[in-house]
């Protein structure tokens, strides 16, 4: 099987797997679109292409369901015994089906997620049941699927109809998310309500609002990995994490070059990853936040926490909020000119709110950038 791991710039988080939609590929949109995404977030993902698809060698027409429920076991094997044991499956249509059933083989999962996939694997004949009589006359029928000839065998439908989700679902011990859109025309959203009634707990059941079965429009397989990222995080046990907290501690930042861009970088700062970049206007490709972007973010989130703190030790309980603008000021000479925007919001009177303004400058970061830091550069081979 030919398969692609796309790696995070930093050590990875966790390992996870994509299995594709029914004949499609590791390169479908859903595929590599959530892949990629879960790697820009610190988690390694595998995708592959089943037997006889993409790249990988073999018939389809050869294979079945429960075999490409053995390939996705088979696949955990080699990322366990090469990288890690993955900690998320994810499958997308049948793929999705195959990851439910899968998951009930593989122990090291703490976690599946489905995109798409429907309740009973049987679900994909329907879009060529016009055709089945001809697999009665000649073993098999040659369909023409994603601009190819697919060729399904008697063998193929068979497996599919001896397939029983009612068997195995109830089986299947790992958190589930399910994600499913409602307009789905290929595989309708009541297969998700089914799956989400067949499973145990603990499982979530997310509708992908406007969302075409195979994940093409803009954004959309992204956001399906948004979710799915936000979702895993309370399951998955980090692999890095104690390394992370030991090696760069609060009050620190390590950065280090990535070659997703010429400029650039991956910070790591106590627990936390973030990605920089340089501005498009100075060559960059606005893969992160530029560093002009953290030093006016960290005064505006500095100020607002100023001013909250002062709030707390006054004890001005009508401060329902604070809002903190700040931008950066072309000015005729070299000097840098910040301008910052600050609104109270909640029923104060003139004396809290003078008295809050006042605070807001009570900041280590206004500080730093007042020219009372002491920058001592070490240089290191």
């Amino acid at each position: 099987m030919a398969g692609t791991l796309d790696m995070p710039d930093t050590e990875p988080v966790a390992f996870a797997m994509f299995a594709h939609c029914f004949t499609g590929s590791r390169f479908t949109p859903a595929a590599a679109r959530v892949s990629k995404t879960l790697a820009e977030k610190g988690i390694a993902c595998l995708r592959f292409d089943f037997p006889g698809l993409g790249q990988s060698g073999g018939n389809f027409h050869e294979t079945s369901f429960s075999e490409n429920v053995l390939d996705i076991v088979a696949a955990n094997e080699w990322l366990k015994e090469n990288y890690s044991a993955p900690q998320l499956l994810i499958g997308h249509s049948l793929g999705g089906a195959a990851s439910l059933k899968a998951a009930t083989m593989i122990k090291n999962l703490r976690a599946v997620a489905t995109i798409g996939a429907p309740f009973d694997p049987a679900h994909a004949v329907l879009h060529f049941a016009d055709r089945i009589s001809e697999v009665d006359e000649t073993g098999a029928v040659t369909l023409t699927l994603g601009g190819r000839d697919i060729t399904i065998s008697r063998e193929f439908l068979e497996d599919l109809a001896e397939t029983n989700p009612e068997a195995y679902l109830p089986t299947l011990r790992k958190p589930l998310l399910i994600l499913h859109s409602p307009i789905d025309q290929t595989v309708g959203v009541d297969n998700a309500q089914n799956i989400f009634l067949m499973t145990r707990y603990p499982k979530s059941l997310v509708a992908l609002d406007k969302v075409d079965h195979l994940c093409t429009k803009a954004g959309a397989a992204q956001l399906a990995a948004e979710i799915i990222h936000t979702w895993v995080q309370q399951h998955i046990i980090p692999e890095n994490a104690a390394l992370t907290e030991e090696a760069i501690p609060e009050g620190v930042a390590m950065s280090r070059s990535t070659k997703a861009g010429a400029f650039t970088d991956v910070i790591q700062t106590g627990t936390h990853t973030i990605s920089t970049d340089r501005e498009k206007s100075l060559g960059g490709k606005n893969l992160g936040l530029s560093p002009t972007s953290l030093i006016v973010s960290a005064l505006a989130a500095a100020t607002s926490q100023a001013i909250r703190a002062a709030a707390k030790e006054s004890r001005i309980r009508s401060l329902d909020d604070v809002r903190v603008t700040v931008s950066r000021i072309v000015s005729a000479n070299s000097q840098v000119h910040l301008r910052r925007e600050i609104s109270l919001i909640g029923d104060l009177h003139d004396e809290q709110r003078q008295e809050l303004f006042a605070a807001a400058s009570n900041n280590d970061v206004q500080a730093m950038l007042a020219g009372t830091v002491i920058i001592e550069d070490l240089m290191t081979s």
